[in-house]
């Protein structure tokens, strides 16, 4: 009964967590990108004030698809080269969530750098994301507009 109810109470908290980007970032990403999006030389690269070019070569549709299915293959970030790999969150985290990370990575990050007009993203650009059948070095091509997904691109 007791794990019963333990299942039912986190089933009703994971939506209000997922509103929260700033938890799911602390709680999923921080780990290899750091707090404040400043990644870890040679492990994670740096998410604050990088995103915005990344998102004008590759398209909008990339970074749904980075947190969705992962990412490997190497990458140059402000001049340092990274070679591992980015899991995918999907089986993880539902739509709502990994919106709310990219969101809260984007506004809180890379605010003034993002491209004109730069809307939130939508649970439905992650739902469209997720329903790609793409593997993680497939998601590398996109990174530099090799082949761009998602709307807008």
């Amino acid at each position: 009964m007791r794990t019963l109810l333990a299942s039912l109470l986190c089933a009703l908290a994971l939506p209000a967590l997922a509103a929260d980007g700033a938890a799911l970032f602390a709680a999923n990403c921080a780990v290899c990108h750091q707090p404040g999006g400043v990644g870890l030389p040679g492990m994670a690269p740096p998410l604050a004030g990088t995103l915005g070019e990344r998102l004008q070569v590759a398209g909008r549709g990339y970074l749904p698809r980075v947190v969705t299915h992962g990412m490997t293959g190497p990458i140059t970030v402000q001049g340092q080269r990274y070679t591992g790999s980015m899991p995918p969150f999907a089986a993880q985290l539902p739509d709502e969530a990994l919106a709310a990370v990219l969101n809260h990575i984007l506004d809180s990050f890379n605010a003034g750098t993002l491209p004109d007009g730069h809307q939130a993203y939508s649970t439905a650009e992650l739902a469209e994301a997720r329903a790609d059948k793409l593997a993680p070095h497939e998601v590398r091509k996109l990174r530099d507009g090799a082949m761009r997904k998602g709307s807008g691109s």
